[in-house]
């Protein structure tokens, strides 16, 4: 045997356990998708009529999110991908004017309607209701309060529908949300 040759093995072996060591101690990336709507039911009605939206605005939420987190990940991003579409129970009813939907993200119930929680907002003629479906859609990201709020284990979503729509008529009017995804990512520890 050649003088030297077993450290080599020795020294490709501490390369290869430090190789290993070390990418056992990487973070790799990660990307998923909750979906709000399996937590709760973001539909309902609210009226229009001549003087208006009735409530306006009309507040859905807050609704609680709870899970319990995983200290390996770390949350770096989310993004907000929503649709909510209005149609009108009333039949032969007519609407002008607009109708906003507001979507709130936030860590606490009792400030989750305040503009730093304001995750996306849409606006949309209301003229259309009369023949069908109006839907306001979107997408938007969130802020690192929003994130962090995320990353707890406890948040609070809900929104906000706003306007100046009216009608000739008293007309009943319904909301129903189609999609209210959250697109998380960050990195996960092994």
């Amino acid at each position: 045997m050649r003088k030297g040759k077993g450290y080599g093995l020795l020294v490709r072996g501490w390369l290869w356990a430090g190789l290993f060591l070390g990418l056992a101690a990487c973070s790799v990336p990660f990307n998923y998708e909750v979906n709000v709507l399996n937590f709760t039911d973001l539909s309902g009605t609210f009226t229009v009529g001549q003087g208006g939206i009735s409530p306006n605005p009309k507040t859905v939420g807050p609704v609680e999110i709870r899970y319990t987190p995983d200290s390996r990940v770390n949350l770096t991003g989310a993004a907000l991908d929503y649709k909510v579409c209005f149609t009108s129970e009333t039949p032969g009813a007519s609407f002008q004017g607009n109708l906003s939907y507001t979507a709130y993200l936030g860590g606490d119930a009792g400030t989750l309607f305040q503009d730093a929680n304001k995750l996306a907002e849409g606006t949309k003629d209301v003229s259309g209701l009369s023949t069908g479906a109006v839907c306001v859609e979107g997408q938007a990201q969130a802020t690192a309060a929003q994130v962090q709020a995320l990353q707890s284990g406890t948040f609070y979503v809900g929104a906000r529908i706003s306007g100046n729509a009216t009608s000739a008529q008293e007309a009943t009017v319904r909301y129903r949300t189609e999609r209210f995804l959250l697109r998380l990512s960050g990195t996960v520890r092994p």
